[in-house]
């Protein structure tokens, strides 16, 4: 006899032994579990829902806030490019302008450059430059090869061609450098 037969043999003496009273206390007990579970079961569900609803409400949320920060970092960037624009075009059309030296330029320029430097300090953009001998790091330099004999100088910076720039400690643009390369 396998166990499924020991089961069935059981329930069925079982069932003899009890009277019709406690069989029917029995199917109604069974019966109110069963209604009960699945009343838990709905109301869990009802729950899930609820919170699966609350976490897209929230995402939709956060997903508009990040947007709009975004939109007025850009904003903040623009007026402050316009801003410079703006000076650069006055100073064109201004009478002073015909008759600006080379000196007066060269001021204006200067003037010119620290408002962007200004500019790039206030939204932590800094630029970085490497000095000849500094080891070659990928994930800060773009490098440009020329090769060499002294086995030493291999993957170390010439020369910088052009500073990186780098926003806390996210590079934004790699630094240009020439890099020598070991060639045997």
């Amino acid at each position: 006899m396998d166990l499924n037969e020991k089961i069935i043999s059981q329930g069925e003496e079982t069932s003899e032994t009890l009277n019709e009273t406690q069989e029917e206390e029995l199917l109604e007990i069974l019966l109110n579990t069963r209604e009960q579970g699945q009343m838990m079961e709905q109301l869990i569900k009802n729950q899930i829902e609820v919170k699966d609803e609350m976490i897209n409400k929230l995402h939709k949320e956060l997903d508009y806030y990040k947007q709009d920060s975004a939109d007025r970092f850009v904003n903040q960037v623009m007026k402050a490019v316009i801003k410079v624009r703006k000076d650069m075009c006055k100073l064109i059309s201004s009478e002073r302008w015909n008759g600006m030296t080379e000196e007066d330029l060269r001021k204006e320029y200067q003037y010119i450059m620290e408002d962007i430097t200004d500019l790039l300090e206030q939204e932590n953009v800094n630029p970085y430059k490497s000095e000849p001998g500094d080891d070659f790091d990928a994930s800060i330099h773009q490098p440009k090869l020329e090769p060499t004999t002294d086995i030493d100088l291999d993957k170390k910076v010439k020369e910088s061609i052009s500073e990186g720039y780098k926003k806390g400690d996210k590079v934004l643009i790699p630094e240009r450098v020439i890099i020598y390369q070991y060639k045997a």
